[in-house]
């Protein structure tokens, strides 16, 4: 995405999830910072983004008590141009999610076998922030430092500079959602430690796996993609949790 300026990249976010109706007409936007931090750019290009989605018709600005930024009632429908880049990047982001299947199931693998509890009470700790999460970007702060936590825990110091290179290229992709469909995606997280727990590689593989090939159905390369005449956001339902007939089949949103 080194195409696209950073505010282009939070528009093109942002202006995708309401697409795909993933951001609701009337929800509020959570604070300029906690985008700015959930989306890795600074305040003021997070801030500018949401003016500029203001005026465009994607979002609206209210005043007084019980003010911020919404997603307007009738939000314009691909209104905004950089999402054409977003939608063009399908097959690197499948790619990407490959990747990052390869290194998760290493660190996984090692993390299952050198985890002390003190390692798993830190991840106790990012569950428990995911679970109290009230909106997206909260979430994917803690699932990020989750999934980091994992890595280290491995103790393949060699790997995580590459790890984490993975990580940071797929979460540029990644849209806000529903929280209650990724406090779901939770379960997957607290699966993966109870394996740790029993130092049981093979599981934690499995469902770390999993986790993260559900991307390729579950990130905006694996959703219906709204028609494009479409005059407002089209609800897309993110897909449900039931089990695949697959073992390593478990729908999944963030990181």
């Amino acid at each position: 995405m080194t195409r696209l300026a950073a505010i282009d990249t939070v528009r093109a976010r942002l202006a995708l999830a309401v697409d795909l109706g993933l951001l609701l007409p009337g929800e509020r936007v959570p604070p300029v910072d906690d985008v700015a931090d959930a989306l890795a750019v600074s305040p003021i290009t997070a801030r500018r983004a949401l003016e500029s989605l203001a005026e465009e018709g994607v979002l609206v600005r209210r005043r007084g008590r019980g003010g911020g930024t919404f997603v307007a009632d009738v939000p314009a429908h691909s209104a905004v141009a950089e999402i054409r880049s977003y939608l063009a990047d399908a097959a690197e982001v499948h790619e990407l999610i490959d990747r990052r299947v390869l290194l998760e199931c290493a660190v996984v693998h090692h993390a299952a076998l050198a985890a002390t509890e003190s390692d798993l009470a830190v991840l106790d700790l990012q569950i428990t922030r995911m679970r109290e999460a009230r909106s997206w970007t909260e979430y994917h702060l803690a699932d990020e430092s989750f999934h980091v936590g994992v890595a280290v825990t491995s103790g393949l110091d060699f790997a995580l500079p590459l790890y984490r290179a993975a990580l940071a290229a797929l979460y540029r992709y990644f849209l806000p959602y529903p929280i209650a469909f990724l406090h779901g995606v939770n379960d997957d997280h607290a699966d993966l430690v109870a394996a740790l727990r029993r130092s049981d590689p093979v599981d934690a593989v499995r469902i770390a796996r999993a986790h993260v090939e559900a991307l390729h159905r579950t990130m905006f390369v694996g959703l219906p993609q709204p028609p494009n005449d479409a005059p407002t956001a089209v609800t897309a339902t993110p897909p449900s949790r039931s089990p695949d007939p697959l073992p390593d089949a478990a729908p999944h949103s963030d990181g």
